[in-house]
């Protein structure tokens, strides 16, 4: 038995001493949480210099507070592993890639949109872009050719 499951067990059972509901039925939930936040300007900026270090300038900016919410990176990738965003089955039309993005989305990381695909994105620490592909919680500076290379519009959270 995996240790997990062995917890899982022994949980369930001082469960049924006290007669409570069963584990299963208490959601669990992981929170992303900012380190801090920066000014929308600066936000702005740092988006700007990476579209043009993607040789696009077509795409809008879209922040809606006046402090853009900043992660570190390494906080994002644990929030990744635990989260199960890419465990959802894809379903073209029904739940597909701007689902799963709009996931992340709800869960504190930004959107973005390219020509042919929604993602995640965040600013980390370093003020650097980090691209989340909300399908395999994959985390990258640049977006792959089948993700599309020139972005509609960012979405800040």
């Amino acid at each position: 038995m995996k240790i997990k499951e062995v917890i899982m067990a022994i949980l369930k059972a001082i469960l049924v001493l006290f007669k409570s509901k069963p584990i299963e039925s208490y959601p669990v939930t992981f929170q992303l949480q900012p380190i801090g936040a920066i000014d929308i300007n600066i936000a702005s900026s740092i988006l700007l210099d990476k579209l043009e270090d993607m040789g696009d300038d077509k795409a809008e900016i879209f922040l809606p507070d006046n402090m853009y919410k900043v992660f570190r990176k390494e906080d994002v990738k644990e929030f990744l592993k635990l989260d199960e965003t890419d465990k959802i089955k894809y379903v073209a039309e029904e739940y597909d890639c701007d689902d799963f993005a709009a996931e992340l989305f709800g869960k504190g990381l930004s959107l973005v949109w390219t020509g042919k695909h929604a993602l995640n994105f965040f600013i980390d620490e370093t003020n650097m872009v980090w691209f989340v592909e909300p399908q395999t919680g994959k985390i990258s500076q640049t977006l792959e050719t089948w993700q599309g290379y020139e972005v509609r519009f960012f979405l800040g959270r």
